[in-house]
């Protein structure tokens, strides 16, 4: 029992300073970029619409869906898109729609909020295969 109070003690400490260190804008709303990047594999590009969600400390985003052809070995940078602050983003969900039935290698999400000029690195180095999928990634 006294284990588990000093590791949840510990926690709310590292989660308490890590909001701390990333403020809001003065008027509480962040300017994001979001960066994908597509393998530079064989088949690696895909046409279907790929979705992701952020998911921060103070809030989740909506989803958000982007309706281009992600080619292989492209980086692609979309926004800039305001919304009230997500604090610290501790991950995203990403996914893709399985419409045009073929598969796609993500090996990022780079997400820049410009209030902060913080940069939240979303790794992700998988496969999704040509049906649709949403899958879980931290981001640091």
């Amino acid at each position: 029992m006294k284990i588990r109070t000093v590791l949840l003690s510990a926690a709310l400490v590292v989660l308490g300073s890590l909001t701390a260190v990333v403020p809001a804008s003065a008027d509480g709303i962040s300017t994001y970029y979001l960066t994908f990047r597509t393998g530079n594999l064989s088949n690696a590009d895909t046409d279907d619409a790929v979705r992701v969600t952020m998911f921060g400390t103070e809030g989740q985003s909506a989803p958000m869906q982007f309706d281009r052809d992600f080619h292989r070995g492209e980086t692609w940078t979309f926004g800039p898109y305001r919304h009230p602050s997500f604090g610290t983003i501790g991950y995203i969900s990403l996914g893709k729609s399985g419409r045009e039935s073929d598969a796609w290698y993500a090996e990022y999400v780079d997400i820049h909020e410009e209030a902060t000029g913080r940069v939240y690195h979303c790794a992700v180095n998988e496969w999704f295969p040509q049906e649709s999928l949403t899958r879980f990634y931290a981001c640091v």
